[in-house]
Formats: C-alpha cells, structure tokens, sequence
C-alpha cells in the first residue's frame, strides 16, 4: 500500500510541475475575472489543501499552519488590490503575474517532495509553504471577488452582462 501512495504522489509531484510550468507561459495573457471563477478557486484551493492532508497523512500543528494561512491571506488580499481590473470585449479582465503562479505551484511541488520520502518532520514542514500558498490564493480570490462584485454594480452595463 504504501509503494502506491508514493506512486500517486510522484504521479502528482509530476503533474503539479508541469503544469505549474505551463500555467506560468500561458496566465500573464489577460483572463477574464468571473464572481464564479473566483468562487470556483477558492472552493478548490481549499479542498486541495484538504485533500492533501487526508491523502499525505502529514500534520501541521494548527498553531503553526493558522498563522502561516493568515499571513498568506493578508499577502494575497494586498496582491489582489494592485491589480488592475478592465472591461474588453464585455468581460472584467486582470493580468496575473507569473511569480504569484510560480510560488503557488513550487510550494506544492516541494510539500509533494518532501512528503514522498515519508519523514513526518519533513511532510510537516513541507506543508508549511503549502499553507502559505493556500491562503495567498485565499486572499486573492478573495478580494478579487469583491472587487468583481463592486465592478459590477459601477461599471456601464456593457460590463455589467459580464458578471
């Protein structure tokens, strides 16, 4: 049992690079800011983080992850305000920055290699960066919805079909 879990897990630590890799060349095109989109992320980045816990069987204690989620959160809330939002083609767009992309990925990458050595020091802190990425992804989509939402009610009613 335990040589199939390794499996999965190298099966995703692959799959996790490549396409982190491939979303860094194709996020910086501008894409469209949907209120359902960004519920969407934030539903998935948190059962991602769920999941992985479930499935790893690596612990953070909840004094140390807490923290670390909060402080990411407050980093993405801050990112997600720098963002310029714009109306094309009736759509609410934003460019995305690769590096927000890259530290997202990498940090699942190096919780997904650190958990397939199968040392619980290791997972856990392995999971540290993990948790900080979730709750940047948090904080952005977070904001970004609300900023959608905003949009929406003080834009022209050509980006109002948008929402």
């Amino acid at each position: 049992m335990a040589a199939i879990l390794r499996g999965i897990n190298f099966i995703g630590l692959i799959l996790t690079a490549v396409l982190t890799v491939y979303m860094i060349v194709t996020f910086r095109k501008p894409h469209p800011v949907s209120a359902w989109g960004k519920l969407l992320s934030i539903a998935i980045s948190l059962a991602t983080l769920f999941f992985f816990l479930l499935v790893s069987g690596a612990n953070l204690n909840l004094w140390v992850g807490l923290p670390i989620l909060l402080i990411g959160g407050f980093l993405g809330f801050i990112r997600g305000l720098t963002l310029r939002l714009s109306v094309q083609d009736q759509q609410v767009i934003a460019r995305g920055t690769w590096l927000f992309l890259l530290v997202w990925g990498g940090s699942w990458v190096v919780a997904l290699l650190f958990n397939f050595y199968g040392w619980k020091l290791l997972s856990a802190f392995g999971l540290m960066p993990v948790f900080f990425s979730t709750g940047t992804r948090l904080g952005l989509d977070g904001i970004l919805l609300l900023r959608r939402i905003v949009f929406h009610f003080r834009s022209p009613p050509a980006a109002k079909a948008a929402l």
